[in-house]
């Protein structure tokens, strides 16, 4: 199926096999639970805080996208009232939400990802071939998400009150920790991966009854106890079935070995069922240390890379946890770059945010490369790059950072002289780093953060606070791994009273950022840019914005567009122009080309007839015709005053090649002049569209108006047509754009007027594009309001 895949999609959903596995042969560990019930055994353990469950939006959306119909681009308005009423039910239990989305593609799921798009790509060439077939809807069986769910869910939930992240990686690894820091009462998700890490309860959102608030509960415990193995054992075990890190292929001859010597002979089971339980009585069987670790790596055909099985098990472990399997110092440098770094960007730069800034004149006392000693902190750039390069900093980059005026406190320095006499006379290496090492390298990493925080805190009220709360949510134990207690509670604790100086004495910093030279291959722009564009993307204020300056990429995943329409280009290659803009704006490509005299690109991964996906399509910025010349990003995003609002929407209209309907548009209502901008568009760029298709698109945006949820529902098709179904995922991956464009010029609309509930549904769309290409009057397409 289509779903299982849709936007986002991440392979497998965990370890294949394994959720199918503890439903048939380890009954046990499936526990139907009453979450009313927890949530009451929570509040009388914990009066403090409320109950909460952290919810894994991206395995949920099928769960809650339950209209009739799917097919004609989405009854947004009915799965706004379905997310509605989900929320309710959760309120009234007196629990608390957190919904998760993952932000990225990884870099090591991209072939995978080709994989699955050259599949449902093959999938929607059968689908519409029943729809031009039998013109209606298909049954269940051949289900797809509409376009783009995933990406308005977000929108949707923020809309309703509900707090949402957009991670900086894979979603699984983020829920996991925060489910475990925070003490969750559990995780609602569909994902066996949540079956390994050592987290907090993991629920099913397959098997949730909303109404009695009453699911599965997938036991941990339970399942070891039926694979004769520890909590301790499922990391390694996940490894050796295969997933994200260890690929299936490289396991065939290692689960031929563990078959042969497996006492669980029962014919009935599948070869699946067999290899998991052959694989569980293997390593029950070793010691867990290392070195068995290390003699697998050796017995396994990995090549060139034998950290392989040491990197799976690693990417389970959570923030404070630790590992037989692993070396101690191997999991610190691990916890630590997953503070430090996303998958998605290896170029080291959405991390070192301070750099190629220009220079700031230090005085020696606050700054010593060649000596850096904790009473003194020193704010080390190399921390905030990639974990291989982590204790080895360049002199030359070292000398180009900025640092921030120290706030001194009797906690930071006291905190800071404990294990004084450990200091060395160079910055140490991984193999011999201290735990006074460690502290260090945790107090530059913070206090950088805590830089970018209060420099962005000009622009967003809300920074500081979020930063001293991201701060004050990690127990002593799991921020500081690997130090002494005591240290760890002093560091916590002089953290903390350095974000409240930072609060009440903001005046006291002063930031002089030079125009520095700009370095090959790296990001344009200035720190504060990017800094800001990942707040916003891990809050779902912003789209694709901070991929875009992070990681100069982007990824679109297959829309339901027919193939054999050749009258209608796909949906990737319509929007290409204004992207391209986009990409101008957010790169001030205008500003000249990089030290390596390339201008800046983008590299689109996005799905289209003829596409192969071999590689990414590199994509040059081209700058739109703004009146008085494009603005830079920090009057875009940071100045105000009404000559900058005009600038804000001025640009976004360029980017649509509208910007001389300025006057017009801004005289209509916001999500009617959003849609009339994307449907000019539409008309200028695809030349096969007709005069009935125009009128159809604006009878939909005008009848749509006052128009329930139930109405909407209750509206009845005779027919399907594959052509207004290709048109609707048109128009809405269209709103997507309209997102981006809105982000990267400074939000001149609000997010929520761009919303596909305020200006599309499909069914009503079908009713007015068939009625309009049947010739019906004005006044019938109009339901009578010709005004």
């Amino acid at each position: 199926l289509l779903s299982d895949c849709w936007e986002f999609w991440r392979s497998a959903m965990g370890v294949k096999g394994l959720q199918g596995f503890v439903a048939r042969v380890c009954p046990d560990a499936c526990k139907t639970v009453d979450l009313r019930e927890m949530a009451e055994k929570h509040r009388a353990n914990h009066p403090d805080f409320p109950p909460v469950i952290v919810v894994d939006a991206m395995s949920c959306v099928r769960y809650w996208y339950t209209p009739e119909f799917w097919v004609c681009g989405g009854q947004w308005r009915e799965y706004l009232a379905i997310l509605e009423d989900f929320i309710k039910v959760f309120m009234a239990a007196g629990i608390k939400l957190v919904f998760y989305f993952d932000g990225v593609v990884e870099e090591k799921k991209r072939e995978e990802w080709i994989k699955r798009r050259m599949n449902n790509t093959k999938e929607i060439t059968r689908l519409f071939q029943f729809i031009k077939t039998h013109r209606k809807q298909p049954g269940r069986e051949m289900f797809v998400l509409p376009s783009a769910l995933p990406t308005f869910t977000r929108y949707a939930l923020k809309s309703l009150g509900q707090k949402t992240v957009c991670t900086l990686q894979e979603a699984d690894f983020e829920v996991a920790a925060y489910g475990l820091q925070h003490n969750c009462i559990g995780i609602l998700g569909q994902d066996s991966d949540y079956l390994i890490y050592n987290t907090c309860p993991y629920f099913s959102i397959e098997n949730l009854r909303l109404d009695r608030l009453v699911t599965v509960m997938y036991s941990r415990e339970d399942l070891c106890r039926a694979l004769g193995i520890s909590l301790v054992h499922l990391p390694l075990f996940a490894c050796l079935l295969g997933n994200d890190v260890v690929p299936e292929s490289l396991l065939e001859g290692f689960w031929h070995k563990c078959l042969v010597t497996s006492p669980h002979k029962n014919n009935s089971y599948n070869r699946r069922t067999k290899i998991l339980l052959a694989v569980a009585n293997y390593i029950s069987r070793i010691p867990c240390s290392y070195s068995s670790l290390k003699h697998l790596e050796d017995m396994l055909p990995l090549g060139s890379d034998k950290t392989l099985l040491c990197r799976g098990v690693n990417s389970y472990l959570l923030p404070g946890q630790q590992s037989p399997w692993i070396p101690p110092n191997v999991t610190n440098c691990q916890m630590l770059s997953l503070h430090q770094q996303s998958a998605i960007c290896q170029d080291k730069d959405i991390f070192q945010p301070l750099l190629c800034t220009g220079r700031v004149s230090l005085e020696p006392s606050l700054v010593q490369v060649e000596q850096p000693q904790l009473s003194q902190p020193v704010f080390i750039a190399e921390v905030l790059q990639p974990s291989d390069h982590l204790w080895d900093p360049p002199v030359n980059l070292l000398q180009q950072v900025s640092v921030l005026p120290v706030l001194r406190t009797p906690e930071l320095d006291a905190a800071v002289q404990v294990g004084s006499h450990q200091r060395q006379n160079h910055l140490p290496r991984a193999t011999s780093h201290t735990a006074l090492d460690a502290a260090r390298t945790q107090l530059a990493f913070w206090a950088v953060s805590a830089h970018c925080w209060i420099k962005s805190s000009c622009s967003s009220s809300s920074t500081l606070k979020s930063f001293s709360e991201l701060l004050a949510i990690h127990s002593p134990s799991s921020l500081y791994l690997g130090l002494p207690r005591l240290m760890c509670r002093t560091l916590h604790m002089a953290l903390l009273n350095f974000m409240r100086c930072a609060q009440a004495h903001l005046s006291n910093f002063t930031y002089g950022f030079a125009h520095g030279q700009r370095c090959a291959g790296q990001c344009l722009l200035p720190p504060l840019n990017k800094q800001l564009a990942k707040e916003q993307h891990i809050q779902s204020e912003n789209y694709s914005i901070f991929n875009i300056l992070s990681n100069g990429e982007i990824e679109c995943s297959n829309s339901l567009e027919d193939d054999c329409d050749t009258e209608i280009p796909g949906q990737s290659l319509i929007y290409r122009p204004a992207r391209q803009h986009i990409y101008s704006v957010l790169l001030e490509s205008g500003k000249g080309k990089d030290l390596s005299g390339a201008s800046p690109s983008v590299k689109e991964w996005f799905v289209y007839c003829g596409n192969p996906l071999k590689q990414p399509e590199l994509i040059q910025p081209v700058q739109p015709s703004v009146p008085g010349g494009t603005p830079n990003l920090k009057t875009l995003w940071l100045a105000k005053g009404p000559d900058v609002e005009k600038q804000r929407y001025s640009t976004f209209l360029a980017c649509f090649h509208l910007q001389d309907e300025m006057e017009e548009l801004q005289a209509l209502e916001a999500p009617v002049a959003g849609f009339c901008c994307l449907l000019a568009y539409l008309m200028m760029q695809v030349s096969s569209l007709s005069l009935e298709d125009l009128n159809a698109f604006v009878a939909l945006v005008l009848c749509l108006k006052g128009k329930s949820a139930a109405q909407l529902a209750g509206l009845q098709l005779a027919e399907v047509d594959s052509r207004a179904v290709h048109l609707g995922a048109v128009l809405v991956r269209g709103l997507t754009t309209l997102l981006m464009a809105n982000s990267a010029c400074g939000f001149p609309f609000r997010m929520d007027d761009l919303m596909p509930w305020a200006v599309f549904d499909g069914k009503l769309f079908q009713e007015k594009y068939q009625q309009s290409h049947r010739g019906c009057s004005m006044e019938e397409l109009l339901e009578g309001n010709v005004s």
